[in-house]
């Protein structure tokens, strides 16, 4: 009877352990759990730079900040007072000055965090280098008007984290864009950054980026576009000039033809002013004084002056329209060239040698 029942509570413990045994992970679950939490490098976080007021507490607490987001990163992370007692406390911006604060620390990347203050309105920038070499790798920027210390604390925890993100998205094969533009030389940014100028060939972090293309005296072409990883785009904007708001070349000459007949209308009247009125028999009989002279004359100095301002005003006008619709650079510089040795002005037109 006994032996009986130790045989049965051997058979029970048996089949209770059987579970176990199969319920046991292989070996490669264990290894991807622990994949799944590695860090993403050790990163050195250089002290705060500031550009503007900021109490030493605000600082603190952003600084806190922007540890506590680059964990959530998955960052191992040597503290900026870490690194001030290693490296000093300037700001370091050159790859040499990061290359040397890495090896001094043995991080993989630098963190430098810039924070701009103007009154209430804060921008922050985070920046991740490659500490191999001090190149910068991914950046992430972020504006805040009229806001407190704990708002900005949290786009700078915010920012830090994104840098995982778009380091992850790096690691998986960037995308490349190829950027033209009629005319070149246009100036281009990506998401609100100088990203180049046109013709543009880099390559940018995967996913959706805010494209603008500008140039002076040309309308910018804005647009977003979504970017695959491993993928090149190539994008060509033809920029249109900004309108024109004076008139037509054709008004051009004809302000310029009636620019000039008034100032020699102006001439006619200023040469008649004071003269004696002799149409009609004006100067005639009682109209003569004991001394010969007419008592009706021409007043018209006032209205030569009016007529040569309005001529002159009509003659730059014509000018101006002429150079500014000139098809060709060289037939512009030619009128700009003779503009300079036009004189006009109420008194008449002149030559200037």
């Amino acid at each position: 009877m006994v032996a009986a029942c130790a045989t049965a509570t051997a058979l029970a413990l048996g089949l209770a352990q059987a579970p176990v045994a199969f319920a046991a992970p292989p070996d490669g679950s264990a290894e991807s759990s622990a994949s799944s939490t590695d860090v993403a490098g050790k990163a050195a976080i250089l002290p705060l730079v500031v550009d503007g007021d900021l109490p030493d507490a605000d600082r603190d607490t952003l600084t806190g900040q922007l540890v506590e987001g680059l964990q959530r990163g998955s960052f191992e992370i040597v503290t900026p007072d870490q690194v001030a007692a290693v490296a000093g406390s300037g700001d370091c911006d050159k790859p040499g000055c990061m290359k040397k604060i890495a090896g001094q620390t043995g991080a993989t990347h630098i963190v430098r965090a810039t924070v701009q203050v103007v009154d209430r309105d804060y921008s922050v920038r985070v920046e991740l280098f490659d500490g191999s070499d001090g190149t910068k790798i991914v950046s992430a920027s972020e504006g805040c008007e009229i806001c407190g210390v704990v708002d900005v604390g949290g786009l700078m925890q915010t920012q830090a984290a994104t840098l995982r993100t778009k380091l992850d998205a790096l690691a998986s094969g960037p995308a490349a864009v190829n950027i033209t533009s009629d005319p070149e030389g246009a100036e281009v940014t990506l998401d609100g950054e100088v990203f180049g100028t046109t013709p543009v060939d880099k390559p940018l972090i995967p996913g959706d980026h805010v494209i603008r293309v500008s140039k002076d005296g040309y309308i910018s072409v804005q647009e977003k576009r979504t970017f695959v990883e491993g993928a090149r785009e190539t994008l060509s904007y033809e920029l249109e000039k900004v309108p024109n708001r004076l008139p037509k070349r054709p008004w051009g000459y004809a302000s310029l033809g009636v620019g000039i007949a008034a100032v020699g209308g102006s001439l006619a009247l200023t040469y008649l002013d004071y003269e004696d009125f002799r149409i009609g028999g004006a100067c005639k009989g009682e109209n003569v004084d004991f001394e010969g002279d007419c008592r009706h004359v021409f007043n018209t100095k006032w209205y030569g002056v009016g007529l040569g301002l309005a001529g002159g005003a009509l003659v730059t006008l014509g000018v101006a329209i002429l150079i500014s619709t000139a098809k060709s650079p060289r037939k512009q510089a030619k009128i700009e060239a003779a503009a300079k040795h036009l004189q006009v002005g109420p008194g008449g037109v002149g030559v200037r040698f």
